[in-house]
């Protein structure tokens, strides 16, 4: 290799003897070829580091936007499983607060009967035997060592209650019987229809001792509605629970306890009508650890292996599963979170929420594959990118390079100037695209590479720019979901104020013979309650109090619907006696086209300024409040009239009602009764009346309105507003007497 060096430079040098003008030929060249090597060269090297520079920030661009847009998208979609939890959680929780609302009806009417004997005729109830059981019909049962013919009054008075524990058999699937249990130890049930056998061997037995069960001695301690642990029932093989309320005297002493008896088969196929991705599955576990409920199989089946079917024998929080376990005690403890778990050997994501009323927890498992898939997919969808681009850049760069190699030999015969001329051509494009390349890496997704050479560098700076356009494209998406989260909650706001603009606000101070003002505070936000009031003419004003059913949107549109109709069809009214057929005509238009089958309770009342007469219909909505000879008390009647938007040919009855000066009528909706706390317990009708009577009597029916919210937020306590809460309260004030009044002086 050294002697060929040699003779190279002797050929450049020349003879001594030779030419002057062919050294110089040979010197120039020379030293154009070594200018031209070595500009290739260093034009080569660079093109080799902006190869590989630009490979390394591909692959750099590639990772950092998968690491980002994976972890966004597992949150996303963790969150997503996290709402489908809580979602189905509160629909299992609702189900269980209208079984409680039942029962605590029962005991509110037992309470009645007891408190209020004289409006009671005895009724005959006998003790279950094979010739006279049937379903649906009351008996009798008691415990060991009771002696019936010295309660056989108490007994008959108590019977009266059959209707109502039929009226709940038959308005509950669920239930399996209802029944009360005194005391004294003695129990009336009413069994819903149920299979026997042949020879009636299986019937209820008339020695049952209802004091030592565990439902009854729950109630009585807790003071409130309880649920007792899950267990199998013996007579249908099924699993279910009882649920138990006290119900007490005047002097808040212990009476009894209403109980209903009810399978699980209902929320079981809840369970399994939850709309899940392909391998997914829901399960409720209890403050024991069993699982009560699973859409892995039905309820009584055989062991199919599964670690999450029905099994009210195993605490998981004791698996040899760690995670599993780790999660049921999380579960059981009231949390609400995503864990990653094995169940039977395969991995799943669960979801969980607490089940508020009863102390069970909901979760909702979805295979892990499922939740990453878009994560997985979005990595493969950059790393092909990425990949695609890399390649074909390193492949125009490889053909740039062979194309300059040919170039530095086709061009040995040309001077320096050229040489180092098409080098710059070569080599700063190349930089161009490593410093672009550069800035896209570092997050600048919008910089675009200008190169305009036309040649093979150009068309790589505009495949360059179109991968960065992609990029933001794919990272575009990924934002949407958020976008329309922000769009639905800002409807959800407008909604809610139409909603409140529809309620009336001027609440008429130009009238000196009333005060009025009302309230409304839904639990979402929309809600279903609504109040109104207006003057028919100079001397009648008349007042409205409503619940919807249900919560959200859809009440709120019925609200609306039965706001206009009782309005209008009032208006429409031409004598006082109209009241129960405006009533009825409402009840007939509500019952129209109602696919939702939802209903509303009313309360609609017209006040005669100049006597303080009030005519007024109730539709199933709760009893009002009068304060008359400065007490309060409830307004109630015997037959109660039924909601309105559920049976279409009812009538209702017309009541009256005197108020003198000073006199009030407060009107409210259930929220205000039923607020609860954080223990789960009711505010209750006695708290509300206590309050009212508390007040001072020259205190305005704002100030009345204001002093029963502050008390139920006091009682709640920071618990959740768990339905919405309306008051109205108007008080005559009598005709030309608004002066006196307003002084103390009336």
């Amino acid at each position: 290799m050294g002697h060929f060096f040699n003779k190279l430079l002797q050929w450049f040098m020349g003879d001594k003897q030779g030419k002057i003008l062919d050294k110089l030929v040979r010197i120039v060249l020379g030293s154009n070829l070594a200018a031209v090597l070595i500009l290739g060269g260093i034009a080569l090297y660079g093109m080799n580091v902006s190869l590989r520079e630009s490979q390394n920030m591909g692959e750099s661009l590639g990772e950092n936007s998968y690491e980002n847009s994976s972890s966004l998208l597992i949150e996303q979609r963790q969150e997503e499983l996290l709402h489908i939890a809580q979602d189905n959680a509160s629909i299992i929780n609702r189900s269980l607060m209208d079984i409680a609302c039942d029962v605590q009806v029962v005991a509110r009417q037992a309470e009645k009967i007891e408190r209020y004997p004289q409006r009671f005729m005895p009724v005959e109830v006998h003790t279950p035997a094979p010739d006279n059981y049937r379903a649906l019909d009351l008996y009798l049962q008691y415990g060991p060592e009771v002696s019936l013919e010295p309660l056989a009054g108490h007994i008959s008075l108590m019977a009266n209650i059959g209707d109502w524990l039929t009226g709940m058999l038959e308005n509950n699937v669920m239930a399996q019987s209802v029944f009360i249990a005194s005391r004294e130890n003695f129990a009336l049930s009413v069994d819903a229809k149920r299979v026997l056998a042949a020879d009636k061997s299986d019937i209820p037995q008339p020695q049952y001792d209802a004091l030592a069960s565990d439902w009854y001695k729950s109630a009585a301690s807790q003071k409130g509605f309880v649920f007792t642990p899950v267990r199998r029932f013996m007579f249908n093989k099924r699993l279910g629970m009882f649920c138990s309320v006290p119900y007490y005297d005047g002097n808040n002493e212990l009476l009894g306890v209403a109980c209903m008896q009810i399978t699980l088969s209902d929320l079981q196929n809840v369970l399994k009508e939850i709309n899940l991705h392909e391998g997914g599955f829901c399960f409720v576990t209890d403050k024991r650890g069993y699982v009560i409920l699973s859409s892995q199989e039905d309820p009584g089946e055989a062991g199919t292996g599964r670690e999450l079917a029905v099994n009210i024998k195993n605490d998981l929080r004791e698996s040899d599963n760690p995670t599993l376990a780790l999660t049921v005690r999380e579960m059981v403890a009231g949390d609400c979170g995503v864990r990653q778990t094995k169940v039977d050997g395969k991995d799943y994501y669960i979801a969980f929420a607490p089940i508020e009323s009863s102390g069970w927890s909901l979760a909702a498992a979805f295979a892990a594959d499922d939740v990453i898939a878009p994560a997985v997919q979005n990595k493969a969808d950059i790393s092909k990118i990425t990949e695609e681009k890399t390649s074909y850049l390193k492949g125009q760069m490889l053909s740039t390079m062979l194309l300059m190699v040919v170039a530095i030999i086709a061009l040995l015969a040309a001077v320096v100037y050229s040489g180092r001329k098409l080098s710059r051509r070569f080599v700063a494009p190349i930089s161009e695209l490593a410093d672009g390349v550069r800035e896209i890496s570092s997050g600048n997704l919008g910089k675009k590479v200008e190169v305009h050479t036309g040649d093979e560098l150009e068309h790589l700076a505009i495949c360059f720019n179109a991968m960065t356009d992609e990029l933001q494209t794919y990272m575009k998406n990924l934002t949407e979901v958020t976008a329309e989260k922000e769009r639905i909650a800002t409807e959800l706001s407008v909604a809610r104020n139409i909603q409140m603009g529809a309620l009336p606000r001027d609440f008429l101070e130009d009238k000196k013979s009333i005060q009025l003002f009302a309230t409304m505070s839904a639990a979402k936000a929309v809600g279903g309650d609504f109040y109104d009031f207006y003057m028919l003419d100079e001397k009648h004003l008349v007042v409205t109090i409503a619940d919807v059913s249900g919560k959200g949107v859809p009440a709120a549109l019925f609200m609306m619907r039965a706001k206009t109709t009782l309005k209008n069809l009032m208006l429409m009214a031409t004598a006082p006696d109209d009241f129960g057929a405006v009533m009825t005509l409402a009840n007939q238009e509500l019952c129209q086209d109602n696919g939702e089958m939802l209903f509303v309770t009313v309360f609609l009342a017209q006040l005669d300024l100049d006597t303080g007469e009030v005519i007024y219909v109730n539709g199933g909505h709760n009893a009002p409040l009068a304060r008359q000879a400065g007490k309060f008390s409830y307004v109630r009647h015997k037959k109660k009239d039924k909601m309105l938007g559920m049976i279409e040919n009812l009538s209702y009855e017309t009541h009256r009602l005197q108020l003198s000066p000073g006199d009030m009528l407060f009107l409210y909706t259930d929220g205000v009764t039923e607020a609860m706390n954080k223990e789960k317990k009711f505010y209750t009708e006695e708290r509300l009346q206590k309050v009212l009577d508390n007040m001072s009597g020259e205190a305005s029916v704002k100030e009345i309105l204001t002093e029963v919210r502050g008390d139920i937020d006091a009682f709640a306590d920071g618990a959740e507003q768990y339905d919405d809460i309306t008051m109205l309260g108007v008080m005559f004030c009598g005709k030309g007497q608004w002066e006196d009044f307003a002084y103390g002086k009336i």
